[in-house]
């Protein structure tokens, strides 16, 4: 599978984009899909989304026939699924480690919420560098655990020593590398000197490093981080096949670490049940090199594309090293999102505490972008 550079493409955007009246509020369930709309060929609502870092591409073709090959009536008799301790070992053997060091998941979110109620209460911190994935933060919050919140440095990535020297007494420190929703990204060398600070100076606390968009990173510029989960117990690693992977829909995650702290993360909140399509749709993406790596270079031509457009016009954005972009428009993201959905385009939601000048712009298809950004010169005019 190939692909070679083009533009995005003529499309007539009258043909595709109509106006909404009115202001809209649109919900989770709003956004959904409806078997009505499946019918007669209209995705969410006729809207393009751009809100929630998912691949316009959706799963590979493999993947796909996967799932088709494997929807029989043995889905009927699933309350001990197949292939889930299958896609266990599929990961212990990518990664060469044990099963025992894998933790699947509905989705990574359990994880994030188990690993906060494992290691944080009114004592002990959660700390995390804002703006980011804030799955974790309003779990702190939700069980009262005390909260540290960090600013980004002057490019918007995240202040590793600063995240560190906020290590004492704390229970988990959260980075997220690439970081949501800059796209901002540490390599490997960095994220090392982090971590052995921190296990140093601080060998209680708990490292979190959620990979969630590797996959999608410029080459060069970031390692897993796997190897030191294996070398301290206090650290670990969490990953999603909702990205670049394109199975947003099928919720499957996973937590990489050391058996103890694994353990502690799954007794802390329950992890749900990996479903048996699921499972062998997750264990053929794993496998599926080849359009991980066509994904992967599909979404780097968009980006750079998007990317050139805001700032071609003065507008200052970060090298992105996810499927999003963070563009600083000097206008709330409330007012740019507003204008935006009067064309049947929706971009992200607010991040505090840049949400008056920053927005953050999920990366659709060529087809999609190519009409987003039409949309786009009309948001800012």
């Amino acid at each position: 599978m190939k692909t070679t550079r083009r533009g995005f493409g003529t499309i007539a955007l009258g043909a595709a984009v109509g106006a909404v009246s009115g202001t809209t509020v649109f919900s989770q369930k709003a956004n959904a899909q409806t078997r009505a709309q499946h019918a007669a060929g209209e995705y969410d609502n006729g809207i393009i989304q751009l809100n929630q870092n998912e691949s316009a591409r959706g799963p590979g073709p493999n993947t796909m026939e996967a799932i088709r090959t494997h929807t029989t009536r043995r889905v009927g008799r699933g309350y001990s699924p197949d292939h889930v301790n299958e896609l266990r070992e599929g990961i212990a053997n990518y990664y060469s480690l044990s099963t025992a060091n894998v933790e699947l998941a509905t989705g990574s979110t359990p994880l994030l919420q188990g690993s906060v109620r494992a290691f944080c209460d009114a004592e002990k911190a959660f700390v995390t560098p804002m703006p980011t994935y804030s799955t974790s933060l309003s779990t702190a919050r939700e069980i009262d655990a005390r909260a540290i919140e960090l600013s980004l440095d002057s490019g918007l990535g995240v202040d590793l020593d600063t995240l560190a020297a906020n290590a004492s007494g704390a229970g988990l420190l959260y980075l997220c590398n690439p970081n949501n929703p800059t796209g901002t990204v540490h390599g490997p060398q960095a994220v090392e000197r982090f971590v052995r600070r921190v296990m140093r100076e601080n060998p209680d606390t708990y490292v979190h490093i959620d990979e969630a968009y590797i996959n999608y990173c410029r080459p060069g510029a970031i390692e897993t981080a796997v190897p030191l989960a294996m070398e301290f117990e206090k650290v670990f690693i969490t990953r999603s096949f909702s990205k670049a992977h394109g199975m947003a829909g099928l919720r499957v995650g996973y937590a990489l670490g050391q058996e103890q702290t694994l353990e502690k993360i799954r007794n802390a909140w329950g992890m749900g049940d990996v479903n048996m399509l699921a499972a062998v749709a997750a264990l053929t993406a794993l496998e599926d090199k080849e359009h991980i790596a066509w994904e992967a270079q599909e979404n780097a031509e968009i980006r750079e594309e998007v990317i050139g457009f805001f700032r071609s016009r003065g507008y200052e954005v970060p090298d992105s090293n996810t499927n999003h972009i963070f563009v600083n428009l000097g206008m709330p993201a409330a007012k740019f999102r507003e204008g935006c959905l009067e064309h049947k385009v929706l971009v992200g939601r607010d991040f505090p505490p840049l949400e008056q000048t920053h927005c953050r712009i999920s990366l659709g298809s060529r087809e999609e972008m190519k009409i987003a950004l039409e949309v786009f010169s009309k948001a800012l005019a």
